[in-house]
């Protein structure tokens, strides 16, 4: 279960709804960091992300690629011409539909139930939650406010969120990046997370070959040490790891896994 996920989601909802119902016009035409989205199709995007959680019936949008980034960009091509009340409204009916849907997937009956989500992999429903919160959590620190976004800080309070965000990251570690991880993964990797949260993890092969990220505080003697917030902005490939990771032991190898991580 995730109830962490739903109150952190809770949280920057309320945070990012106070911040966009302040917006001007030239707030809404803002180039973000997300690269390609103003913030208009940021604010659309989260609705959106809301919004396919929330309604089974939503008609998705052609998506030939397969490829879960592709589909946000598509949805945000069909609501790129919506007026900035109607995206402020969007936000808030699908953000209250999703938050209810989210506590309701915490439940013994959906909780331990899975959702594929095409290129990302496949999930237990109650992991959604930790989705939005990750979700979320990137779009505001990363892409929308001060310094790499166009928005002033928006007070976002990281340390809430950043357990379920980095849920969220490390269940799908595996899974996103296995293609780019299972080549160069000869060893076994250790990370180490630090600042708001405290958290260590190893990157290895199982018996069978898979790639498998094990919390634990047992770790190898090559070590990727860096803190939980920056984490958030190299793993999704936003920054580069080189200046925001202290690597101990096997330089070259420690380099190459994180090379191959990109977390969506």
């Amino acid at each position: 279960m995730s109830t962490a996920g739903v109150t952190a989601s809770r949280a920057l909802v309320d945070n990012a709804r106070k911040i966009i119902e302040g917006f001007g016009p030239d707030d809404w035409a803002a180039d973000t960091a997300c690269h390609g989205w103003r913030v208009h199709d940021l604010v659309t995007h989260m609705g959106f992300f809301f919004n396919f959680i929330a309604d089974p019936n939503l008609v998705l949008p052609d998506n030939p690629s397969g490829k879960s980034e592709r589909l946000n960009d598509a949805a945000v091509r069909e609501r790129a011409d919506w007026t900035s009340d109607q995206v402020v409204e969007y936000y808030r009916t699908q953000s209250e539909a999703g938050l209810a849907t989210l506590e309701a997937l915490q439940g013994p009956d959906f909780a331990e139930a899975t959702v594929d989500m095409l290129d990302l992999g496949t999930y237990r429903l109650a992991a959604l939650a930790d989705a939005v919160a990750f979700d979320h959590l990137v779009h505001l620190t990363c892409d929308l406010h001060a310094p790499r976004g166009p928005i002033a800080d928006g007070n976002i309070d990281v340390t809430a969120a950043i357990d379920p965000a980095v849920d969220w990251m490390i269940a799908g570690l595996p899974q996103m990046c296995r293609a780019a991880l299972h080549p160069v993964l000869t060893g076994p990797v250790g990370l180490r997370l630090t600042g708001v949260t405290e958290r260590t993890f190893v990157l290895d092969r199982d018996a069978a070959g898979a790639v498998v990220v094990t919390e634990t505080g047992d770790l190898p003697a090559d070590v990727a040490t860096t803190d939980a917030v920056d984490f958030l902005s190299w793993a999704t490939t936003r920054t580069a790891w080189r200046s925001a990771v202290t690597v101990t032991g096997n330089r070259p190898l420690v380099a190459a896994v994180l090379d191959a991580v990109d977390v969506v």
